[in-house]
């Protein structure tokens, strides 16, 4: 099987070239809507964290949130997509899709 050098040659289709390859591609800077947490809400039941299809939510155990004074759940926005599943999924509606703004 031939080889791709990927930075000359042209892939068409949904070719996988290379594993691991999506952290090198920040997603997040094409999204309309931007998920928001409101951390009062949040019961921690973590099931934005399991629905999120790109992994963007990242989850803390409680002693080191409470050692880095941050709450348990947090929102890579780099990688997150603004699909709204974390915001569907959410039982406590702590989550909130709202627009993203535009970067002039």
């Amino acid at each position: 099987m031939k080889s791709l050098n990927t930075e000359k040659e042209y892939v068409r289709g949904g070719a996988i070239h290379a594993s691991a390859t999506s952290v090198l591609i920040k997603t997040g800077t094409w999204r309309v809507f931007r998920p928001v947490m409101d951390h009062l809400k949040c019961r921690v039941c973590k099931r934005c964290y399991w629905y999120c299809t790109d992994n963007c939510i990242e989850w803390l155990t409680l002693k080191r949130s409470l050692l880095l004074a941050t709450p348990p759940l947090s929102i890579d926005y780099d990688y997150c997509k603004g699909c709204g599943i974390c915001a569907h999924e959410c039982p406590s509606e702590a989550i909130q899709m709202e627009r993203e703004e535009v970067m002039v």
